[in-house]
């Protein structure tokens, strides 16, 4: 077996945010008593600031709040980040259980795992306090290192912090933000996890170029046998 890690994506691969309640941008608008479609363009402008740790997520909206001529009174402002983080939180109560089968026998087969996510600051403490972070040897989240995805930097953390090369590692992701493409341009190989996306109100089409994985259980294929990869057959 050449493979000594696999590197997952967080959203809709280890956890999905469908089939329980989200905190919608609409509803956060409307709790700050703001119209929508005058904050999103603000909002919108500070995303790549999000995620890559240069504002928070509570400044975010402030600044587009501001925009608009609008300052939240402090308990609503209070109340709508309470809120998201409870939201947030709420999707590692939903984790399909094969994906703590499948972490698990990773670990039994001496396999080292990372978590690579895109994340703004609200996500962070609720990622590091959930039960999936202990499975983990590292997890590298855009907000804290200042990188993002799809961008071969961040993979390349990945790649130093676990000790391996690229050749010695597998990728997967529902394929969001060009995900698979940025592990590809990094040398890693790459499997589109679709046990949530399959579930998706609107299915993910099977991305081209990549081998997908129906369930959790379906990367030990990959891990197993090299040939299962190559040959780009869906399992």
């Amino acid at each position: 077996m050449r493979y000594k890690a696999v590197v997952f994506d967080l959203f809709e691969t280890l956890i999905t945010e469908w089939g329980h309640k989200k905190y919608t941008k609409r509803e956060m608008c409307a709790d700050l008593g703001v119209d929508k479609a005058a904050f999103d363009p603000f909002w919108e402008e500070k995303e790549e600031e999000r995620y890559i740790g240069k504002i928070s997520f509570e400044d975010s909206i402030l600044y587009a709040c501001g925009q608009c001529g609008k300052k939240p009174e402090p308990e609503v402002f209070e109340k709508v980040i309470a809120e998201r983080v409870r939201t947030k939180a709420e999707c590692f109560r939903f984790i399909q259980p094969e994906v703590f089968q499948l972490l698990k026998a990773l670990r039994e087969q001496g396999l080292k795992t990372a978590i690579l996510s895109n994340c703004s600051s609200e996500e962070v403490t609720v990622i590091r306090e959930s039960e999936l972070y202990q499975y983990f040897d590292e997890v590298i989240l855009s907000f804290e290192v200042g990188m993002k995805k799809p961008d071969a930097c961040i993979y390349e953390e990945a790649l130093r912090r676990l000790g391996i090369t690229p050749d010695e590692c597998i990728f997967v992701g529902d394929g969001g933000s060009r995900e698979l493409e940025g592990a590809k341009s990094a040398g890693i190989k790459a499997v589109q996890a679709k046990w949530y996306t399959d579930q998706f109100p609107v299915k993910r089409e099977s991305m081209e170029g990549f081998p997908t994985a129906l369930k959790p259980m379906d990367v030990m294929e990959f891990i197993g046998d090299e040939r299962v990869y190559e040959s780009g057959n869906r399992l």
